[in-house]
């Protein structure tokens, strides 16, 4: 019975400790911000993912409507000097009009930081879309259960093994000196 409450008083201290600085911090008023980045400054022009990373395909997006333009769009073009692609990369018209679409792998030497390349529509109208490149992590570290490790000098296999061993005897040991009929 004694181990019981203090089984219970423990748990009882566990939840006030855990539970006490909750309120408080609802009562504080403090909201995470869960607002959108204002990423893309041009909604004519829209690039996917943003961020990207080197390697990455990304898609590039633009209308070509103006009110001041030459008509309707028949062709567009991404400048791809500022990210290391080729100068002019055609677009590919989509099923609206004056709308166009291209997607490019961001090249493996391109370096982290903000880019705003331009796109031209063949009426006249010039859209830039902004964008961000993030920096790609390093190789991923060595895990697992080492099935396809290269170590082949054996010193912790032999280790391990005699480990295990040592292990065998003393559970053999433990097992035989136990006498039936004498539980505790």
């Amino acid at each position: 019975m004694r181990l019981a409450r203090c089984v219970a008083a423990a748990a009882g201290l566990t939840v006030a400790a855990l539970a006490g600085p909750v309120p408080a911090a609802l009562a504080s008023g403090a909201r995470p911000n869960r607002s959108l980045p204002n990423i893309t400054s041009n909604p004519e022009a829209t690039v996917n993912p943003n961020p990207t990373a080197p390697g990455t395909a990304t898609t590039f997006v633009v209308s070509c409507t103006s009110l001041t333009a030459g008509g309707n769009a028949t062709a567009a073009t991404l400048v791809g000097t500022p990210m290391s692609l080729p100068d002019q990369i055609p677009m590919q018209p989509t099923s609206q009009p004056n709308q166009f679409v291209v997607t490019v792998n961001m090249p493996q030497s391109i370096g982290p930081g903000s880019f705003s390349p331009t796109i031209n529509c063949n009426n006249g109208v010039t859209q830039t879309v902004s964008m961000v490149v993030n920096a790609v992590p390093g190789s991923a570290p060595a895990t697992g259960d080492g099935s396809t490790s290269t170590v082949s000098d054996g010193k912790l296999t032999v280790a391990g093994l005699g480990l295990l061993g040592i292990a065998a005897v003393a559970g053999g040991l433990v097992m035989r000196s136990r006498r039936p009929g004498r539980h505790i």
